[in-house]
């Protein structure tokens, strides 16, 4: 046998192993999980069964990977990114995460948790509409209101009135900053964070371990945390019990089969946003590039030919002196 046949069969066995751990570990969670006596934990855990089923996890999984929406933080200016009042609310009023802060405190949230609100919003947005996002679906991905519907109403956010919910306020997030976890939910959350990875494994067929979603599992976990953490503070509590770990990721589910897009930008939210438009004028050869929806001067460096790009909001003719770029 060759040697890359040799690397194969180890590889199939290794994968192979992989499965039959994985499967293991899933059997000993679920049963572990299926004898906790907490309100709610039977009806998701079926959940969590019927999700490994389905192709949407698989997709939300790899859409957040591949980033393949137009993130809310790339699609406008600082100073427009100000005017999502939760995000402006949450970096003005949760610590910012440090590993000095970290190491005394158990429950800490901060101002990344906030914007997995967005990451998911736009990953289940585009899972529904098929196709890369634009501007107006941009804007409809952070000023819809689905931010405050989800943090103040959580599994309710698709049946409640907007109009009745509470006005995000900084005591709210400065609330939000001190919650800290029991000792009992914090063992759910922690039994369930690894049910989850071990979910995301089997959904995408166990890949090997170049390809983990590292970076989808952190989202996740941080937005069920921030979830967990919400409904205490809703709730007038500064500790997460285990009834706001099953309030958290009965919202995730609900959400994930959400037709998010029916959620539309408020208007008086966006008045006065637009799209940039414009042109980019190399210094040196003279050629340009009128900039296309959802493109911004920031997302290009220098000009094909090595010069420098310059930003017009308008060019006439004349100035345009050399081909386009």
């Amino acid at each position: 046998m060759s040697i890359s046949g040799k690397l194969e069969e180890l590889s199939k066995k290794a994968d192979m192993k992989d499965r039959e751990r994985g499967q293991e570990s899933l059997k000993k969670l679920f049963n572990y999980l299926k004898n906790c006596k907490i309100e709610g934990l039977e009806d998701m855990l079926s959940e969590i069964e019927d999700l490994s089923k389905t192709r949407v996890y698989n997709k939300l999984i790899k859409t957040t990977i591949n980033d393949q929406i137009v993130p809310g933080t790339r699609s406008y200016t600082l100073e427009e990114a100000t005017r999502v009042r939760i995000l402006k609310l949450a970096r003005d009023n949760l610590r910012i995460s440090d590993p000095l802060t970290r190491l005394f405190s158990s429950s800490n949230i901060y101002p990344k948790f906030v914007v997995t609100i967005y990451t998911f919003i736009g990953s289940i947005y585009y899972i529904n509409i098929g196709r890369q996002t634009n501007w107006d679906d941009s804007l409809n991905i952070l000023f819809s209101g689905l931010d405050e519907r989800l943090i103040f109403a959580l599994d309710d956010f698709d049946t409640v009135n907007f109009d009745d919910l509470p006005k995000p306020t900084p005591e709210f997030f400065q609330e939000l900053r001190k919650v800290r976890w029991n000792k009992k939910a914090k063992k759910l959350y922690d039994k369930l964070t690894a049910l989850m990875h071990e979910i995301m494994d089997l959904v995408l067929d166990y890949p090997g371990l170049t390809e983990w979603p590292s970076t989808y599992r952190s989202t996740e976990d941080l937005f069920i945390h921030l979830l967990a953490g919400c409904s205490a503070v809703n709730d007038g509590r500064l500790e997460i019990e285990a009834g706001d770990v099953v309030m958290a990721y009965r919202t995730f589910f609900k959400l994930i089969k959400t037709d998010v897009t029916k959620y539309k930008a408020i208007p008086e939210r966006v008045q006065g946003m637009k799209e940039y438009g414009g042109y980019l004028v190399c210094q040196d050869c003279g050629g340009y590039y009128q900039l296309q929806p959802g493109e911004f001067p920031e997302d290009f460096d220098r000009c094909q030919c090595g010069g420098k790009l310059e930003y017009y909001d308008d060019i006439d003719h004349s100035s345009k002196r050399g081909k386009k770029i």
